[in-house]
């Protein structure tokens, strides 16, 4: 095939030779040669014609285009006649760069693509951080400092606030529970969102009385309300309380959900509705660390210099609510991509460096796959450059093969990487969700093309290397067989499997790492019963359970009742499950010791959790008490049981009973004191992936919660209660939503599902490498002794026994082994100190992990060396050395 001008020119160049022969050929005839002669001498001086045409063609500018085209001509036939071969290469780098893929496509979305904001890299989160603490202890925001900051001319030109909030929908279809968030009226405005219907809110909308207006989410929306448009007007109940639907949020909208906004901040899942913040008074004057704040830099200002502003106010603020407070509070800004990737950055980037070295992997297992292919067609190449072939064009030739074989296994891969990216979505952390789309984006094709090419060259260049080294006369006069077990291409399959064992034990050895430590997360005592515990999610948001009596009622009664079921053995409720990173519901407040003598304002750690629980709630959860009591039914002064390292950090020294009966406040420097009835085990969440601030348990007779979670621990299989359970809820209250009936291990389980998904993709890379590297040793193993029949059957007719030629055999194939796994086990080493911040319970050097990680190496090597050295053991020395 030509270029388009091909034709035309190739018979213009025809006739022009043969023009010059012609001419050459009249010449000696006029000078008295015969016809006969003269052509014999013209054509003895001119040369080979079809020589002369190829020298032509190579000084055409285009020829390069059709040398490739002959390339990709000449590879497609080789490779199909050798459909095995490349099926095995596609296959295994489709494996490689479809996983690469799928990571790469989630990197770009979660950590590089432009967040959907205005000016995204000009918008911070803001906290505060304590003193005297590490720089991951922090609390978010009081709406008062919200509220003097905005008016306040500071490097900003707009700041925003939010905090989460629940409401129950009633009275227009099955009652159901919404997330959402309050906010201040600028929340659009400031991310840039428009409603795609409606408005958004006004300023005079965040005055008490006038608050009962909001924006509903697109999803719910077309959900609940099938999108009619005659939604904006509609007026629905949210807590039993009529509020007017003003907008519909465009389907766009990206906001934080979960803990993403700050750690002590739990929203919903998904957030389906916006109501306008209208402090109170009450409000202004509490001390609820509660409100996330969301600051625009000016352009040409210094986030520092902001940052100083918001901590010279804050401080200000602190000291005239707390006099004695000596130390200085700090305020940090955070840009606004760490909210939503902070929490993954570190697992996704080493996702993506465990595909990268299956990508290796594979590239190393196809390599040497190409040399064993170039040793077997030796002949034929050698052949190929005696006959005057140059060497960069057979050369080019391989990597015409390797390039198309890796195009092909990325065509394949970049699919299977679209389908990769739903599974990710589906199953991975809810950032992935919240910042991906489910499928490949523009830049994750390109990172696969540029993937393709480049294996394709690195599969192809030592390959290509050999042959440019290789002595085109030795390896014609050397048998076809003894020329591809030379020793050094011997020597460098070796080394290939080296690195390829390498490889597969740092993956290994990581996996092994990863798989132990989240053994140890779900066996790890978190200060509450798992087994045989049932949750129930309920809310009493309604006007008809405003904060008092009738809340404590409600969840007495009901309490009761479930007692009374069969199998129940304790039943009791909590503002905020543990398990749940103990967040939702719970507030953070200020703590303060004040039975000493003058009372001391306690900084080293100030922030408790704050949670509302009835009387039969640590018998159901299990919790193990150090000392002093439960909470009765009443409690006649307000008292709290408070967890055992809050007791030990701010009575140090004190024995357990004699901490019980100590005075502390909190909130309100002053409120009113709180005696310390019992000390019970600290508590953990699910994932066991952080330290909570100390926690403070109150009677919900003292502080009735609305949200809260009911535990019931049973004597049989709890889920097999959930009817029964769901019952009594609906005979107490028939319009209450009940969100959610889970077991506690079905709670562990989705908090430690990122654990459990980094672990499970990294397994998954380790087993594709070791399955890799196990045909990788079977290959060199097969080979050599194919090659060396001759040799293998002299030595049994010679005498030796069996044994000893499976002995010679396994020092073929476990050599590269040995090498390979202690350079990977010495990676794994360096990797596991990377991987400390995710390991839990073990070191980097964990001796059972790494233990594990060479046993199944050198059992997988003995696996792949039994089958060759079997059959070179039962080898028949006069066949061998007949057919030699």
């Amino acid at each position: 095939m030509k270029v388009p001008f091909g034709r035309n020119w190739e018979r213009s160049m025809d006739a022009e030779l043969r023009f010059h022969l012609d001419l050459q050929i009249r010449g000696y005839m006029e000078r008295g040669l015969s016809r006969a002669e003269a052509e014999r001498r013209a054509r003895q001086e001119f040369g080979t014609l079809e020589l002369a045409k190829d020298e032509c063609r190579d000084q055409r500018t285009a020829e390069w285009l059709n040398n490739i085209l002959r390339d990709v001509r000449h590879a497609c036939r080789s490779l199909r006649r050798s459909p095995g071969f490349a099926a095995a290469v596609a296959a295994t780098l489709a494996l490689g760069i479809g996983a690469n893929t799928a990571i790469f496509s989630l990197i770009y979305s979660v950590l590089l693509k432009p967040l959907p904001y205005r000016a995204p890299d000009r918008i911070f989160s803001v906290e505060t951080i304590l003193p005297r603490q590490n720089a991951s202890s922090s609390l978010p925001m009081r709406v008062q400092d919200y509220l003097e900051w905005r008016m306040a001319d500071t490097a900003f030109e707009s700041i925003a606030a939010l905090t989460p909030a629940q409401w129950n929908l009633t009275g227009d279809g099955e009652p159901e529970r919404l997330g959402g968030a309050v906010v201040s009226a600028n929340f659009f405005a400031f991310l840039g969102a428009t409603p795609e219907r409606g408005r958004g809110f006004a300023a005079e909308e965040e005055t008490p009385g006038k608050e009962n207006v909001v924006v509903i989410s697109d999803s719910l929306w077309r959900r609940r309300y099938s999108a009619d448009p005659g939604v904006v007007g509609k007026t629905i109940m949210l807590n039993a309380i009529p509020h007017v639907v003003i907008g519909v949020a465009p389907a766009s909208l990206l906001v934080p959900t979960g803990t993403m906004l700050h750690p002590t901040l739990a929203f919903a899942p998904r957030i389906d509705v916006w109501k306008p913040m209208a402090p109170t008074n009450e409000d202004l004057q509490g001390e609820n660390w509660n409100f996330g704040v969301l600051v625009r830099l000016r352009k040409g200002e210094s986030a520092v210099r902001g940052r100083q502003q918001l901590q010279a106010m804050l401080n200000r603020s602190i000291r005239a609510t707390v006099p004695d407070f000596k130390d200085e509070l700090m305020t940090r800004l955070a840009p606004i991509r760490e909210i939503y990737s902070s929490k993954v950055r570190l697992r996704l980037l080493l996702i993506f460096a465990a595909s990268g070295l299956l990508l290796l992997a594979a590239c190393t297992n196809i390599a040497n796959l190409f040399l064993a292919r170039v040793a077997g067609r030796a002949t034929e190449l050698a052949t190929r450059i005696a006959l005057g072939a140059g060497r960069a064009r057979i050369v080019s030739l391989l990597l015409m093969e390797s390039l198309l074989l890796a195009v092909l296994g990325g065509a394949i891969g970049a699919w299977a990487g679209h389908s990769g990216v739903r599974f990710l979505v589906a199953y991975g952390p809810a950032e992935f969700g919240i910042l991906s789309a489910p499928g490949l984006n523009l830049a994750a094709l390109w990172f696969a093309l540029a993937a393709s090419v480049a294996t394709g060259v690195v599969c192809g260049a030592l390959p290509a290397l050999h042959v440019w080294r290789k002595d085109a006369a030795a390896a014609l006069q050397e048998a076809a067989r003894s020329a591809l077990g030379g020793r050094g291409a011997t020597r460098l399959r070796q080394t290939l499997v080296a690195v390829e064992m390498t490889l597969g034990a740092a993956l290994l050895a990581s996996a092994g790492l990863l798989l132990h430590s989240f053994v140890n997360v779900m066996g790890a005592d978190r200060g509450y019963a798992v087994e045989r515990v049932l949750s129930v999610d309920l809310g009493l948001f309604d006007a008809r359970y405003a904060p008092g009596p009738r809340r404590v009622v409600f969840f007495r009664e009901l309490t009761r009742r479930i007692q009374m079921l069969p199998g129940v053995q304790a039943a009791g409720a909590i503002g905020g499950l543990p398990a749940n990173s103990g967040t939702a519901v719970a507030s953070q407040t200020i703590f303060y010791v004040t039975d000493s003598n003058p009372p001391a304002v306690a900084l080293q750690r100030p922030v408790a959790l704050i949670r509302s629980v009835t009387a039969g709630y640590f018998a159901a959860s299990g919790a193990t008490l150090r000392a002093g009591r439960f909470f009765g039914e009443t409690e006649p002064v307000p008292v709290a049981i408070i967890s055992e390292s809050l007791a030990k950090r701010f009575w140090p020294g004190e024995s357990m009973p004699a901490i019980v009966g100590h005075v502390f406040r909190h909130g309100d420097f002053n409120g009113p004191a709180v005696i310390v009835a019992g000390i019970v085990a600290d508590t953990r969440p699910g994932a066991l992936d952080r330290e909570l601030p100390p926690e403070v348990y109150r009677p919900q007779t003292q502080r009735a919660g609305g949200a809260m979670s009911l535990v019931i621990k049973t004597a049989q299989e709890p889920a097999a209660l959930a009817p029964a359970i769901r019952a009594e809820i609906r005979k107490m209250d028939s319009n209450l939503p009940i969100p959610a009936i889970r077991t506690m291990r079905e709670i562990i389980s989705q908090t430690v599902a990122e654990r459990r998904f980094q672990m499970a993709l990294t397994v998954l890379f380790a087993l594709a490498a070791l399955c890799l590297g196990a045909i990788g040793i079977y290959g060199v193993v097969s080979y050599s002794v194919a090659c060396r029949t001759r040799d293998i059957g002299l030595r049994i007719a010679l005498g030796a026994m069996r044994g000893d030629v499976m002995r010679w055999v396994f020092a073929i194939g476990f050599r590269p082994v040995l090498f390979g796994l202690a350079a990977g086990l010495f990676a794994a080493i360096m990797i596991g100190r990377a991987l400390r911040g995710l390991l839990y319970g073990i070191a980097p050097t964990d001796p059972v992990s790494l233990g594990l990680v060479a046993l199944v190496l050198l059992l997988t090597a003995a696996l792949a060396c039994y089958v060759p050295a079997r059959r070179a053991a039962k080898l028949d020395p006069t066949i061998a050395l007949r057919y030699e």
